[in-house]
């Protein structure tokens, strides 16, 4: 990884922070993606005391805002017209029905949308290195319970219909369908894979959740994997060799490829989702 440019989206903290600080063991140069710059910075600080890696830029992206994704890729595209990997990191729980700044239900379109926007508007400089790009989803055991309903991408049934682990679940779906046609329509210039990194103990089931919700992922997460071991399957598609030509396949925690749901292996769906997040960002997709 010496000398690779790898840009991680929500790398602040949790499993992005120690799979920043694992590839900048690895001589990676850093491009670290974060909503709250200050906490961006701190990490990169962090990373830098931890590892001797002093090779990280901190830049603003608030995935729940399609502008602010558009305009760090105009700004990535602009200082570095070859990225090496993109890691789509950030991701986010809520049990209640909240929107974007798009008016998109939260959870679909910070988990999948704004990472749809991003990595396509990257696409030139993703497509630039020699070995070609390596695009990392990180996915979800959950999208076996997912389900995409067209009909309620933007909260349409109201907040009384809206059931948190269901939209959850639909935007990790996402998540695996996204990879599946990324990787079926690139199929020369990049790879594209998506993982389950485990159940984690991070901060992830405090920041959108009620106080109940909250409280029980307290108790548990003491329980939970490491965010260090969390981060083991997003290293390994980052840096091993052995993954170089591998494309459109989703990962288990312990680095094993596994069958995905139903769902997940439907190409018709994953065309047509493809076609409904690209009309969603349509305007974005632009100068």
């Amino acid at each position: 990884m010496q000398g690779k440019i790898v840009l991680i989206t929500g790398a602040n903290d949790g499993i992005g922070l120690h799979t920043a600080q694992r590839l900048a063991e690895k001589g990676a140069q850093l491009i670290l993606a974060c909503r709250d710059e200050r906490k961006g910075h701190n990490a990169a600080t962090l990373i830098s005391q931890r590892t001797g890696n002093s090779k990280s830029l901190v830049i603003p992206l608030d995935l729940a805002n399609l502008q602010s994704v558009q305009a760090a890729a105009e700004f990535l595209l602009t200082e570095h017209p070859a990225i090496d990997v993109l890691i789509n990191n950030a991701g986010i729980f809520s049990n209640t029905l909240q929107l974007t700044d798009d008016h998109f239900e939260l959870q679909f379109g910070v988990n999948h949308l704004g990472h749809f926007l991003l990595t396509n508007l990257l696409l030139p400089a993703l497509r630039c290195p020699q070995e070609g790009g390596r695009v990392i989803n990180v996915s979800s055991a959950a999208h076996y319970h997912g389900k995409i309903d067209f009909e309620n991408l933007s909260g349409e049934k109201g907040s009384k219909a809206y059931d948190g682990m269901q939209a959850y679940a639909q935007s990790k779906l996402a998540n695996v369908l996204f990879t599946k046609e990324l990787a079926r329509r690139y199929p020369e210039d990049l790879t594209a894979n998506c993982l389950h990194p485990g159940v984690v103990g991070t901060h992830f089931g405090n920041k959108h959740t009620n106080f109940l919700t909250s409280a029980i992922w307290n108790l548990y997460r003491p329980f939970a994997r490491k965010p260090y071991r969390g981060a083991d399957t997003t290293v390994y598609l980052a840096a091993s060799p052995e993954v170089r030509d591998v494309s459109g396949r989703y990962f288990d925690q312990c680095q094993c490829v596994k069958r995905p749901s139903e769902a997940g292996r439907d190409e018709g769906l994953a065309r047509r989702l493809w076609e409904v997040s690209e009309r969603m960002v349509a305007p974005f997709l632009v100068g």
